[in-house]
């Protein structure tokens, strides 16, 4: 889809309604409360950031139209914290405040330019789509489910948008410093899948999820968006086709 596409799509995401809490506690498994409490509380704070510098990088070196997309792409993100503050107050619990982790994070976002900042919020979110969906499929709690399941519908779009403006910029680079991004970036995402298996170890000993299996399905998807990137032209066409990635996982 061509940006102005985009905009028109994350606008109406946006203001679409979307579940924001109804005063009814989650009825959770006393075994499941504390580590599902535990996760949520580290994907809420870092989809709760405002994206200002990312913003400015933008701004700076692109259009305006993609500016105004990547404003939305947040504004999405900031609307996910907010679910997730309200699983979390219907838990009985509340978000997360500072970490250290997170301060790291962020610190290593700032001093990054625009295009791999992104590509280090790719990851994260590459790396919690399957996490996400085997959560809905094993925790039998239908709000805790349908907020998930709502922002893994988003989050596909989110793959289908950055490959659409990502592969152009860097088709400017030469083939040596694609192949050295491309090294980094998977240095870069096998670290970020460590440390959300570190994050969750708790959820999953206690739902007795298959570690190696949501690594192989978040590996694969981090493939095919690689391959939407960095691989031949057809290929990339046949993955942008459906913004949404429907296939993947």
């Amino acid at each position: 889809m061509g940006t102005m596409q985009w905009v028109k799509h994350f606008e109406r995401s946006v203001r679409r309604e979307r579940w924001m809490g109804d005063g009814q506690p989650l009825r959770l498994p006393p075994e499941l409360r504390q580590p599902l409490v535990g996760t949520l509380q580290v994907f809420q704070r870092g989809l709760s950031s405002s994206g200002h510098d990312l913003r400015t990088k933008v701004r700076e070196h692109c259009d305006a139209d993609y500016a105004r997309a990547v404003d939305l792409y947040v504004q999405e993100k900031n609307i996910h914290a907010e679910m997730l503050a309200q699983l979390l107050w219907a838990a009985g619990s509340h978000p997360r405040g500072r970490h250290a982790s997170d301060f790291l994070f962020r610190r290593v976002r700032r001093r990054l330019d625009w295009l791999p900042e992104l590509a280090l919020l790719l990851s994260v979110e590459i790396a919690s789509v399957p996490y996400f969906k085997m959560l809905a499929h094993h925790v039998d709690e239908a709000r805790f489910c349908s907020v998930l399941n709502d922002i893994t519908s988003d989050q596909a779009y989110h793959l289908g948008f950055h490959i659409d403006h990502l592969r152009p910029a860097l088709a400017e680079r030469s083939a040596s410093q694609r192949i050295a991004l491309q090294q980094a970036w998977v240095g870069l995402f096998a670290n970020t899948l460590a440390a959300l298996l570190f994050e969750t170890r708790d959820v999953f000993r206690t739902l007795d999820l298959d570690r190696h299996a949501y690594w192989t399905d978040a590996w694969n998807l981090f493939a095919q968006v690689q391959s939407g990137l960095h691989g031949s032209a057809q290929l990339g066409a046949l993955l942008t086709r459906d913004p949404r990635l429907k296939f993947v996982v």
